[in-house]
């Protein structure tokens, strides 16, 4: 997973860095690749919407290439996310591939909230407690008006409430204006990771890569960073 604030070009080798992921990354039970879905969403006119989606494995699937193609002919300044996943909850669909789009907001997630049921007026379109995460923080994200407020809300009242289960949760969500992660875990901190490159002209959130790590800092655990537009990072406690 990947989250990018840019103000120049997409940095693609990012995005070719989570393809391979997807088939050299290991699960923390020892599983190997994220074969189960991708996507990459950004920003048009203020609206997100996907460059592509597909529930096929990305480091098969040609369609990747041209997404691809469309990140590198994004306006700047922009933000985007991409994410490939292994299924934990919910079966291989579309619907259930991240990241979510609701209603401004563009949402990965990695990690599983066991039992979560929290009621919301957004309908469902797959089965995945990582979509019900993602409608409750727009619900939230309506209320406050503030993504990082919205963010602790869930973080506080719904996240922690499952944390004795979870071995971990990493989130990292935009609105088009501000780009936020956040890192917890209970065990097996290395996979759940979270880490922070800052170049000239982009700032990168990423999870789970081979090359980019030589530059990032490292999020903490139950820390929220926060990247605007220009750029400025900001990290705190929970």
């Amino acid at each position: 997973m990947v989250g990018v604030v840019f103000r120049g070009k997409v940095p693609l080798d990012v995005l070719h860095e989570l393809r391979e992921v997807s088939k050299t990354s290991k699960i923390w039970d020892g599983t190997q690749g994220h074969r189960d879905g991708w996507g990459i969403a950004s920003y048009r006119n203020e609206s997100p919407y996907y460059l592509d989606r597909q529930e096929k494995w990305a480091y098969e699937d040609p369609r990747f290439e041209g997404a691809l193609e469309r990140a590198a002919e994004l306006d700047s300044p922009g933000m985007l996310i991409a994410h490939v996943r292994a299924a934990s909850q919910g079966p291989v669909s579309l619907a259930n591939t991240h990241p979510f789009i609701v209603d401004g907001l563009i949402v990965g997630h990695n990690g599983t909230l066991k039992g979560y049921n929290r009621k919301t007026s957004r309908p469902r379109t797959g089965d995945t407690d990582s979509e019900l995460l993602a409608l409750v923080l727009a619900d939230r994200y309506e209320e406050t008006g503030d993504l990082r407020t919205a963010m602790k809300s869930v973080i506080r009242e719904d996240v922690d409430s499952l944390m004795e289960f979870p071995l971990g949760t990493v989130l990292v969500v935009t609105d088009g204006k501000t780009l936020c992660g956040y890192r917890d875990f209970s065990e097996h901190g290395s996979y759940y990771d979270l880490r922070i490159a800052t170049r000239k002209d982009c700032v990168v959130l990423y999870q789970e890569t081979n090359r980019i790590p030589s530059e990032g800092v490292q999020v903490g655990r139950r820390e929220l960073v926060s990247v605007d537009i220009n750029l400025r990072t900001d990290k705190s406690s929970i």
